[in-house]
């Protein structure tokens, strides 16, 4: 009896605390943005900034869990860890397949990690290396770091080196010579820095804001960049994307994620202008410090994004944990006649861990109907498909109980999608944590919107049309809000279909 009660006490603690079902967070204390996401063999390795010891920026090492299908995850023991006053601060993994760094044989190449050291003593900055030899379960530093150090960046660094970070490196195999970036917060800048052994760099070039056409001047403080390439879907073409987040600027305001279009002599980068209508990846609040994962084989083909769910700090109502992986996204680029737009949708494999609730076709809904009302569910992945009248606003409110509901509208009349948290739950631990959210979304050449949107405990994430817009937002209800409903006003909408599917792991 009395281990019985225990749990259920344990129970209620783990779903009191917001602890998601199908988004990954640590076990327990700090998380801020992914690190080093790469794929070793059938593994999917996260590697992430974490304090181990408090639930509170700071103490920051690599973090590290593994999955099979980017859905459940294991936690690993720290990767790269803090010591000797040196902390390890974000970066990006590869492999080293013709062991050009010597870190590894022939018969066995290394896996590279490059990492910003931060010495909390004075708040500088330098850049570090770590390698493995048994398919990333463990690391090793380089006994020759740094690699580039603070006074070998200071050329290029007018901050005295608090600002000189997050260093995104890939093998170019056009050059032969490894690339790598670095983010200058301070100075709104990416500098490009060669190498042919991984570990001895020389500057290349920079990326300034003013190199970048039609790019706002209010999206500064760039950080934590990424680059690779992407095929351009309804060409034979290939572009190079430079991704990056400033820490203010974005749509919604504060942290947000840009991603540019371009081409790339192994030296510079040179920006195509930019369609602000296309800039941002994602709308909502909560899409910070986006990275992609490397080595995903070619059969795969996949591009595959994920970024920290928090641009809060510590305010969440959360105790044991702090910081959320958004869910694994691909990225594509469309082509259509001269425009180009970027399209993010989840993971396929999601589809493996849900189960049907409700499924709805060819049906008309009206002003004074709600559908959905008798489905209850707080993991959930919910696709509506449907034409509506010019004047209509389809909503859709989940995690619904009383007065509390975090509502997904779509309006016809001015082509917007939006995420109303104005009465999500607990907003009041930060500013920043209710309010309305908006993107532009216009049907396609059918008359047809499609609008998916992952609800978890803590979280929204929805996906407009082919997935060119995204907004993302972390919500905190209680644990009771578990209601949805399905209404329109202003006229009425074709439901093609509705799908609702529950999201359950083993």
């Amino acid at each position: 009896m009395i281990v019985s009660i225990l749990c259920l006490l344990a129970t209620q603690a783990v779903a009191a605390d917001y602890r998601p079902v199908f988004h990954f967070v640590p076990d327990q204390n700090w998380m801020n943005e992914p690190n080093g996401l790469i794929k070793i063999g059938s593994t999917w390795h996260l590697f992430y900034q974490h304090n181990p010891t408090a639930n509170v920026w700071g103490n920051l090492n690599w973090g590290h869990a593994t999955s099979s299908d980017l859905v459940q995850w294991t936690h690993q023991p720290l990767a790269i860890t803090s010591e000797n006053g040196v902390e390890a601060f974000t970066g990006t993994s590869y492999y080293d397949i013709d062991n050009t760094s010597g870190l590894g044989t022939s018969q066995n190449p290394p896996y590279l990690a490059w990492y910003t050291g931060y010495f909390p003593s004075n708040g500088t900055q330098d850049q570090r290396l770590a390698f493995s030899i048994d398919d990333g379960v463990t690391w090793t530093k380089f006994a020759g770091n740094p690699i580039i150090s603070a006074a070998q960046e200071a050329p290029h660094d007018e901050t005295g080196g608090l600002e000189t970070r997050d260093p995104k490196v890939f093998y170019h195999d056009a050059t032969g010579k490894w690339i790598m970036l670095l983010a200058h917060g301070g100075q709104n800048k990416l500098s490009f820095w060669t190498s042919t052994d991984a570990k001895h760099w020389a500057w290349a070039s920079d990326l300034t804001m003013a190199q970048v056409p039609g790019l706002p001047s209010t999206a500064e403080a760039w950080e934590v960049p990424d680059m690779f390439e992407l095929p351009i879907e309804g060409t034979d073409e290939t572009t190079w994307v430079v991704i990056v987040t400033p820490a203010q600027g974005s749509p919604a305001g504060g942290n947000g994620v840009f991603a540019l279009t371009g081409s790339f002599d192994g030296t510079s980068f040179q920006p195509d202008p930019v369609d602000v209508s296309t800039l941002w990846l994602d709308y909502g609040r909560d899409f910070d410090g986006a990275m992609s994962w490397e080595n995903v084989p070619a059969v795969d083909g996949r591009r595959i994004l994920a970024a920290i769910s928090n641009s809060y700090g510590a305010n969440p109502p959360t105790n044991t944990w702090k910081g959320m992986l958004s869910f694994p996204r691909t990225l594509a680029l469309q082509q259509t006649g001269s425009a180009r737009r970027f399209l993010q949708l989840p993971v396929a494999e999601l589809d493996n861990v849900s189960s049907s609730l409700t499924a709805i076709q060819n049906q008309t809904i009206s002003p004074g109907q709600n559908l959905l009302s008798s489905i209850h569910g707080t993991s959930l992945d919910i696709q509506v498909v449907f034409t509506i009248n010019t004047d209509a606003v389809l909503s859709l409110a989940v995690r619904k109980a009383g007065s509390q509901q975090t509502v997904i509208r779509y309006n016809r009349s001015n082509g917007t999608l939006s995420v109303d948290r104005t009465a999500s739950g607990n907003i009041s631990y930060d500013s920043a944590a209710g309010g309305v959210h908006s993107a532009p979304l216009v049907p396609d050449s059918s008359g047809v919107v499609r609008i998916r949107v992952l609800v978890d405990t803590c979280s929204v994430e929805v996906f407009g049309g082919e997935g060119e817009v995204v907004i993302s937002d972390l919500i905190f209800p209680d644990e009771t809000a578990d209601e949805l409903s399905l209404q329109v006003t202003g006229g009425t909408a074709i439901l093609q279909t509705v799908d609702v599917r529950e999201i359950a792991l083993n």
